[in-house]
């Protein structure tokens, strides 16, 4: 579903590059992030929270996003929302309606911490 007054928002995916400890492995590189932009996507305030922990101030924030059916996007992407990158929360969920069939979208969780 495409919402007429939807945002646009950025998914990014990280390069691959071998680990320069082992230099063996592919490890993900956050340095140079490709991008895609995707248009009308419903942006949803998530309540945010301060978890308790010793000698730490620490606030995590994010989005419920409702992105267009067969968006691409895994738990690996990043999100860039109103210019803030957050990290994707799980694997996003396609919606079937078991009823018809129709496909509304893609829901997205996202989230960052600070502090």
């Amino acid at each position: 579903m495409d919402f007429p007054y939807g945002e646009t928002v950025d998914i990014l995916t990280a390069a691959s590059v071998v680990d320069p400890y082992s230099n063996e492995s592919e490890v993900e590189d956050w340095d140079n992030p490709t991008s895609v932009s995707v248009a009308g996507v419903a942006v949803e305030p998530r309540p945010s929270g301060e978890p308790l922990q010793d000698a730490r101030n620490q606030v995590t924030s994010g989005f419920t996003l409702y992105m267009p059916t067969g968006t691409p996007i895994s738990s690996r992407n990043r999100v860039t929302v109103r210019g803030v990158t957050y990290e994707v929360l799980g694997e996003p969920a396609e919606w079937a309606s078991p009823f018809t069939g129709w496909q509304p979208g893609v829901v997205v969780q996202v989230e960052r911490t600070a502090g």
